[in-house]
């Protein structure tokens, strides 16, 4: 396997001027990695710099959000595509690995993940053996950088596992299929097996989790702090702990990768631990009438993505309406919203209390037909610090998974399993602007054991619109993949396993 290289980078750090400016960081100077790591700035500079380049096109600004890995998941249709959503549409939606467009996409997928791997990785080698006394809070703010990175290097080569190799439900056995890097520098990383991945990613996130304690509070989680609050000087690195792998983040990830690893009982272990902090400190809440267009009260993870606007332009250009050009939410009635669509012949158009569809989709010139993904647009609405976080937050893992994770899991087990996972399912639905006579939550209330998991995934599927989740969900599952027309796409190596690019098909 090739070294990847560290990118030794100046940014501008988190505590610049300006409330909206934080995370405002752009590439000026090349520097010296011994000067790097010489200083709190320095290490606070490397973490910043992380966290900007996910935010790139290539990652979690758009292909491994709302853009590939949703294409992969057949969430889009594509009748208002361009040029710009040719990856998508002829590359992933297809699962056609050699197109011309998607190709290169692939391939600058896993490049650009594996280069911030590097650059967690010298990160964490060098504040191993730092004297905490450098930084401003001492051990407090050394543990929390190291757990960052530790946290950031399991998230991002999870997703790379999640994409290049089978799933566990699958059972691969001792089949090679990515590396998982935990040095630096690394000259050879041999490919592993996926219990092996996996183990290593628990491994990382335990160990992140220990270091987070010591600088997350119940404090810095409420409402108004996650994303909202503002400070200055050096305090304001220690602020919106949202955009950060927080402690919760981390556990709410651990979760995640017991659930994927087919863990239910150490899954559920790490879901009822966020479930009784959350019960303890309203924090996390579900709201309707604030968290902007992105809903981001309950986001517990996401990124400040500076271009976001312009990524989403290039793909949901509507400034001509006869030249327009969009993603549309695949089969908006039958996969998604079904009956609690209700028609209003006055506005010619559906409505519904769900606040997933009066928020993210727009029915194009009332046609009924075309419902484009508006998750992304620029706000309209509301004050400036929520119109800024709504401009440019992508949601990585919200409060809405920890519940869903949760019932699912207890739905399986006996009578009180299921009523308890339906006060969960439903408590999302709620929170989602849905009321007690609207179907889908009188379908919840009648469910069975075996009719509550298709409504559990289908609800799933309306929080996850935009933000990258369905394709990981049928493939953990093993589930075919419902698209257009009552068609399926069939769960299978050929269609769930990203083949590894090119250049890294040499791994021992």
């Amino acid at each position: 396997m090739k070294k990847y290289r560290f990118l030794f980078l100046l940014f501008l750090p988190f505590f610049i001027s300006g409330c909206n400016e934080w995370l405002n960081v752009k590439p000026e100077d090349e520097i010296d990695e011994e000067d790097l790591f010489n200083s709190a700035d320095g290490f606070r500079h490397a973490l910043n710099g992380v966290y900007y380049t996910m935010g790139t096109k290539n990652l979690y600004g758009m292909n491994m959000s709302w853009g590939i890995v949703d294409a992969l998941g057949q969430v889009y249709d594509y009748t208002y595509g361009s040029n710009n959503m040719k990856p998508m549409e002829y590359g992933a939606a297809k699962y056609s690995w050699d197109n011309e467009n998607l190709k290169p996409e692939l391939e600058s997928m896993w490049n650009e993940t594996y280069n911030i791997v590097a650059n967690c990785n010298n990160l964490i080698k060098n504040i191993e053996n730092t004297d905490p006394d450098i930084f401003p809070l001492k051990e407090r703010e050394k543990a929390m950088i190291w757990g960052e990175a530790l946290g950031l290097r399991a998230f991002l080569q999870f997703d790379m596992l999640r994409l290049f190799a089978s799933a566990p439900v699958t059972q691969p056995g001792g089949r090679k299929f990515i590396p998982y890097i935990n040095t630096y520098p690394s000259y050879v990383s041999n490919k592993k097996t996926v219990d092996e991945c996996l183990t290593l990613v628990i491994e990382d996130l335990k160990q992140a989790k220990k270091l987070l304690w010591q600088i997350d509070t119940a404090k810095s989680f409420t409402p108004s702090v996650t994303f909202e609050m503002s400070g200055t000087g050096d305090n304001i690195f220690f602020y919106r702990r949202g955009y950060h792998m927080n402690y919760w983040a981390a556990t709410a990830l651990l979760a995640r990768v017991y659930l994927y690893a087919q863990k239910e009982t150490e899954a559920l272990e790490q879901a009822n631990e966020i479930i009784t902090f959350v019960a303890k400190n309203s924090a996390f809440p579900f709201s309707t009438s604030s968290g902007g267009s992105k809903l981001y009260r309950d986001v517990i993870f996401g990124l400040y993505v500076i271009d976001l606007p312009e990524l989403n332009q290039k793909i949901n250009d509507i400034t001509d309406e006869d030249k327009a050009t969009f993603l549309c939410i695949s089969e908006i009635e039958d996969n998604y919203f079904g009956k609690d669509l209700t028609y209003d012949d006055n506005l010619e158009t559906f409505i519904s209390n769900d606040c997933r569809y009066t928020n993210w989709i727009h029915d194009w010139e009332n046609y009924n037909s075309y419902y484009r993904l508006k998750k992304y647009d620029d706000p309209t609405s509301g004050g400036s610090t929520q119109i800024e976080i709504s401009k440019t937050l992508v949601p990585l893992i919200r409060m809405s998974e920890i519940y869903y994770m949760a019932a699912e899991i207890l739905a399986k087990k006996d009578a009180a399993g299921l009523a308890k996972a339906k006060t969960y399912l439903n408590y999302v639905k709620e929170g989602r602007g849905l009321k007690k006579t609207d179907q889908s939550i009188i379908d919840v209330s009648n469910a069975t054991t075996e009719t509550f998991n298709h409504l559990l995934i289908n609800d799933m599927r309306r929080d996850w619109i935009g933000e990258g989740q369905t394709f990981y969900l049928y493939k953990r599952l093993n589930k075919n993949i419902p698209t257009e027309s009552g068609k399926t796409i069939t769960a299978s190596e050929e269609h769930f396993v990203v083949p590894l690019p090119d250049s890294e098909t040499n791994i021992n």
